[in-house]
C-alpha cells in the first residue's frame, strides 16, 4: 500500500492510516524504551525523529503532498504526546494529564483525515416505478 493519499479515491480509513507515521513511532518507542531517562538526549532524539519523519515519508515512502508531510509529522508528536514519552515525560500538571494526550489524540485521528479526503457525493436512491393503478371490475360495482 502507497503512503501517498489520493483523495479522489482514498477511503477514510485509508488517509486515516497513512498519516500515522507508525515506522517512526515505532522506532521512538524502542529507543525511549533503551536510553537513561534523561531530559537533553530524551529532547535531541525527538527533535531528531520529527526532522526525519517528513524526510522519510518523502524519500523512503513515496509521499510528495506538503499537506500530507505536515499532518503526518504532527501526528508523529501527538502520538508522543498521547504516550507520555519524549519530552514530554518530564512534563508535570498543569502541562500533562494522561487524559490530555487521550482526548488529543481521539480528536486529531478525527479531524485531519477528514480534511484530506474528498467525499464521494451519494446518487439519490432512485424510486420503484409505480405500478398502474388497478382497473376495476364490473363484478365490483354490482354490490
Amino acid at each position: 500500500m502507497s503512503r501517498s493519499i489520493e483523495t479522489d479515491r482514498s477511503s477514510f480509513l485509508e488517509v486515516l492510516l497513512k498519516l500515522i507515521p507508525s515506522e517512526v513511532i515505532a522506532v521512538h518507542v524502542f529507543i525511549q524504551g533503551v536510553m537513561p531517562r534523561v531530559f537533553w538526549p530524551t529532547l535531541v532524539v525527538f527533535l531528531l525523529l520529527v526532522g526525519i519523519t517528513p524526510l522519510y515519508l518523502y524519500w523512503a515512502m513515496g509521499v510528495r503532498s506538503r499537506p500530507q508531510l505536515a499532518v503526518s509529522t504532527l501526528s508523529l508528536v501527538v502520538w508522543i504526546y498521547a504516550l507520555g514519552q519524549g519530552p514530554f515525560r518530564f512534563m508535570r500538571a498543569p502541562w500533562w494529564e494522561p487524559w490530555y494526550g487521550s482526548v488529543m489524540l481521539a480528536l486529531w485521528t478525527l479531524v485531519p483525515p477528514m480534511f484530506l479526503t474528498r467525499a464521494e457525493p451519494q446518487p439519490a436512491p432512485r424510486a420503484a416505478p409505480r405500478a398502474p393503478p388497478k382497473a376495476r371490475t364490473s363484478s365490483a360495482r354490482r354490490k
